[in-house]
């Protein structure tokens, strides 16, 4: 949390996740950025449709799991894919030092 040395976000789904961590330079190579419409720059959270990460993946899955939904996280230092039937939860909760 900006500014904020003794709080962090939490965020939880309330269903099984698929998911990813990674740094957000390969997010611009990962498709042509001037495909991005819609994001706003500076948030944190986004609903993503059709990307590379939940279109690759393994047919057996979709099967198994059914429609999932994309999340993506940008925390300024990195990104978090999630795919999830679940929606996100968030609390603001005390860190732990």
């Amino acid at each position: 949390m900006p500014n904020d040395e003794e709080h962090i976000l939490r965020v939880t789904f309330n269903a099984d996740v698929i998911a990813r961590l990674l740094d957000e330079m390969p997010l611009s190579i990962e498709i042509d950025p001037s495909t991005n419409e819609g994001l706003v720059p500076h948030h944190f959270a986004y609903r993503v449709e059709g990307a590379p990460f939940s279109e690759n993946q393994p047919e057996d899955w979709r099967v198994v799991l059914g429609s999932l939904k994309h999340f993506r996280f940008v925390t300024g230092r990195g990104c978090l894919d999630v795919l999830t039937k679940g929606e996100p939860e968030f609390a603001v909760v005390a860190e732990r030092g």
